[in-house]
């Protein structure tokens, strides 16, 4: 039972090692940018439904390109704020 428990903490140090070195050498900034997108989107969709809910219309009260989260997952695609401008130097 003692060595289950030390191939399971192994190999979750090792993994914990490869991913903190994935991410300081900037391999993950693609991944976490992409996960960024895609929370920030689902953001915007859940403030369109809320505005919707309120009895705003899209296109009359509100645009989609408007709502914070898409601003921010365009942001996130050019690479600036706080998600988008991860090691880019």
């Amino acid at each position: 039972m003692v060595n289950a428990y030390l191939i399971v903490s192994a190999i979750v140090a090792i993994i914990a090692v490869a991913l903190g070195a994935a991410y300081t050498t900037g391999v993950l900034d693609p991944i976490i940018e992409k996960i960024g997108v895609m929370f920030f989107k689902a953001e915007a969709k859940a403030e369109e439904k809320k505005l919707q809910a309120e009895g705003m219309k899209e296109g009359e009260d509100f645009l989609t390109s408007q709502l914070k989260g898409n601003q921010h997952a365009d942001d996130v695609k050019e690479g600036i704020g706080s998600i988008g401008g991860l090691k880019k130097f």
